[in-house]
């Protein structure tokens, strides 16, 4: 392992945005890439095309839902880096219209993946994010979580109903902003991003922004230089209200 190369874990990477977040970072000079998938023979698949770009990608087992995975994950990169410098947190669900759940089922496996795997994993990789020179938290949310935003009766989205998944994006911002403050004394940069209306199988394709153009404020925050900013909600156009 090179010195200065940038070691970055994505989770849900093996499809959509979180693939394309992996891609976006491999891309760059220097960003070695692991590629957290709950199905590493998925992970693997969705890996070959970037591997035959050249690219530094590796498929990893990873339920963020899931104890002894993380804690497996976590050994796994010790071992093998010895750190980590860039963690995004992008796995997610959306049930809200899942007829086959009532309401608080649908809440109940959101917040576990969204809210609570997403804690999980955090909390797993902060001794081995504390090891970079450059530690980067970035959470993927959504502006359906935005208090500001939803009382804008001009907002575009202001008619979407999905209750149990904006609700999930609005726990994991006020975990963005704990840990924000938490870790800045430790050189942390942790912070919200929204990709945006994304066509991906998770909108039935319904979205207006290819993976591509979502991954693109994933990546940016992912690597952030020390100057960059630390506990803000923000897209590839402007800083979001909360």
């Amino acid at each position: 392992m090179e010195t200065n190369e940038i070691i970055a874990l994505v989770s849900g990477a093996n499809r959509g945005i979180g693939l394309a977040i992996a891609a976006g970072l491999a891309r760059r000079k220097g960003v070695n890439v692991l590629l957290g998938c709950r199905d590493l023979d998925r992970g693997k698949t969705a890996s070959l095309p970037l591997l035959a770009e050249g690219l530094r990608v590796r498929p990893v087992q990873l339920d963020a839902t899931d104890e002894a995975s993380v804690s497996s994950l976590a050994h796994f990169i010790e071992n093998e880096y010895g750190r980590l410098d860039a963690l995004v947190n992008n796995a997610g669900i959306g049930l809200d219209y899942d007829p086959s759940l009532s309401v608080v089922e649908r809440i109940q496996k959101t917040l576990d993946v969204n809210v609570v795997g997403a804690l999980r994993l955090t909390e797993a990789m902060v001794p081995l994010l504390a090891k970079s020179t450059r530690p980067r938290i970035v959470n993927v949310s959504s502006e359906l979580s935005s208090f500001g935003l939803r009382a804008d009766p001009d907002w575009a989205y202001r008619d979407f109903r999905l209750p149990t998944y904006a609700a999930s994006k609005a726990a994991l911002n006020s975990l963005t902003l704990s840990y924000a403050q938490q870790l800045k004394d430790k050189g942390f940069k942790v912070n919200a991003i929204c990709p945006g209306y994304t066509a991906t199988e998770a909108t039935n394709f319904a979205g207006t922004r290819t993976p591509e153009q979502a991954a693109v404020i994933a990546v940016k925050f992912a690597l952030l230089d020390n100057e960059g900013p630390n506990g803000i909600f923000v897209n590839e156009v402007q800083e979001l209200p909360w």
